[in-house]
């Protein structure tokens, strides 16, 4: 009863210590590509996220399986093996599939990288907005993919083009392409508190289902480590799925 004790107070720290360094990591990573894209509150990520501890016999909540990521992200997009989202959609999320939606679910420009975030920003900035200040989705949005297998995308209120921009991979992501999912991966993160070091990464993925609609999926993995021998403490994954309905694809007409 008091390792129980101790194990639990010890994970009632770490979390309320690490809240507040992902949470501001995920919204510095996604608002400064996608112009006020966020994550879920911490506080519902840290809830879904399955600990595990030493001892006790529960089951532990793994990374998300590993992939063969290139280090060459221009190659990497060309390959047969990535998904062609050509096509127009609707501008907003239409289902989320698995996990809780954020305060501010991702619009559908929002899933890939811009080359230009300038760029994106500007036609960002052209979106309505309601009574409370909040955006307003475009009503579409067209994915057209260039010949070095990144994409242009526009956005429209009925047929008023608002803007475009191209998207492109930086080269502080991993991508890999295997039978039609383009995943990606942010660099490893780290931190330490005062029982040890902690590590956090997180990725997104796209493919499309059997209707041709964007799958969209953003996880992110936390792992907590005790300073003594680095013995590991806990670790999980928290994952959404946002579903995004496709209106027509590029080859009709």
């Amino acid at each position: 009863m008091a390792f129980e004790r101790t194990t639990g107070y010890l994970f009632s720290r770490q979390r309320n210590a690490f809240r507040a360094l992902v949470s501001a990591e995920a919204t510095r990573d996604t608002s400064s590509r996608s112009g006020g894209m966020r994550f879920r509150p911490m506080s519902r990520t840290i809830a879904s996220f399955v600990v595990c501890v030493m001892g006790c016999g529960c089951g532990c909540a793994s990374a998300p399986e590993p992939r063969d990521y290139a280090s060459n992200n221009m190659k990497a997009v060309l390959s047969p093996e990535c998904p062609d989202v050509s096509g127009l959609y609707e501008g907003r999320v239409r289902q989320i599939v698995e996990g809780y939606g954020p305060g501010v679910l991702p619009f559908t420009d929002e899933i890939f990288h811009a080359e230009n975030i300038e760029v994106a920003q500007a036609m960002r900035a052209g979106y309505r907005r309601d009574a409370d200040g909040r955006r307003i989705a475009p009503d579409t949005t067209a994915f057209q993919k260039n010949i070095d297998g990144n994409y242009m995308v526009a956005t429209y209120y009925g047929t008023s083009e608002l803007g475009s921009f191209r998207t492109k991979f930086g080269n502080g992501v991993k991508i890999s392409c295997e039978a039609g999912v383009i995943s990606w991966v942010t660099p490893e993160q780290s931190s330490r508190s005062e029982y040890g070091p902690n590590y956090f990464f997180s990725g997104r993925s796209v493919r499309l289902d059997s209707n041709g609609d964007i799958l969209f999926t953003t996880w992110t993995h936390m792992s907590y480590h005790m300073a003594l021998l680095w013995l590991p403490m806990g670790a999980g994954t928290d994952k959404t799925v946002y579903r995004y309905k496709r209106l027509r694809s590029a080859s009709d007409h």
